[in-house]
């Protein structure tokens, strides 16, 4: 995974009323800590975070983060947490995680489907029951998701972890016959009618040859 620079610079811990000058101004208040390193308060640009998130979708991000021009040797961040507003989206606050580029980590990352499944194209119903899984590698081998092909999936089948095809370095923890996706057969005519009644018809008509017998 590529590692991409983040300036940031050190700040004293201040106030609600200072964070939101400093959001003012452009500059996301935050944390750096772990791998033994004391925590850290930091600034760094919003357009600048918000750079790094929008250029990998939300996924993983391997960081080196630079603190007063620093580099961090061989460490890396990753962003921990991110406090976003659900209005306005400004983000206001974030923390990041040192980690060792030589240990593994462990994280959650993204499945994507790829591919057009024939089921799907003889009326069958595609239902992705896994979203995400655990996975164990290097920082510098983490991968921003894992794909899965659906290309070959008909009516009722169904894919499981141990579908999924790793990259070199990296070991999917999450278990293998948890289901990724499967394909479910097209609902009758009578299922769906069915489903769609209105709750209580069918008892309705019950009860109304009851009275004519």
């Amino acid at each position: 995974m590529e590692q991409l620079v983040l300036e940031a610079r050190s700040r004293a811990p201040e106030g609600k009323g200072a964070a939101r000058k400093l959001r003012a101004s452009g500059m996301v208040p935050g944390v750096a800590y772990g791998h033994g390193v004391a925590a850290q308060a930091l600034l760094v640009e919003e357009r600048a975070l918000r750079d790094v998130r929008r250029r990998h979708h939300g996924a993983n991000v391997l960081l080196d983060l630079r603190v007063d021009g620093e580099s961090p040797g061989d460490l890396a961040a990753i962003i921990k947490a991110i406090q976003v507003d659900p209005i306005s989206e400004e983000v206001l606050a974030v923390d990041f995680q040192w980690i060792s580029l030589q240990e593994p980590v462990t994280i959650t990352v993204a499945v994507l489907l790829e591919g057009a499944a024939p089921g799907v194209a003889q009326g069958g119903s595609l239902e992705q029951m896994l979203h995400e899984v655990e996975i164990t590698c290097l920082p510098l081998q983490m991968p921003e998701e894992l794909r899965v092909d659906i290309s070959g999936m008909e009516v009722h089948t169904t894919l499981h972890v141990s579908d999924i095809a790793a990259p070199e370095g990296v070991e999917i923890l999450t278990a293998g016959d948890e289901p990724v996706v499967t394909i479910r057969p097209p609902v009758s005519a009578a299922a769906l009618e069915a489903q769609l009644a209105p709750e209580g018809e069918e008892g309705e008509e019950e009860g109304e040859e009851a009275e004519e017998e």
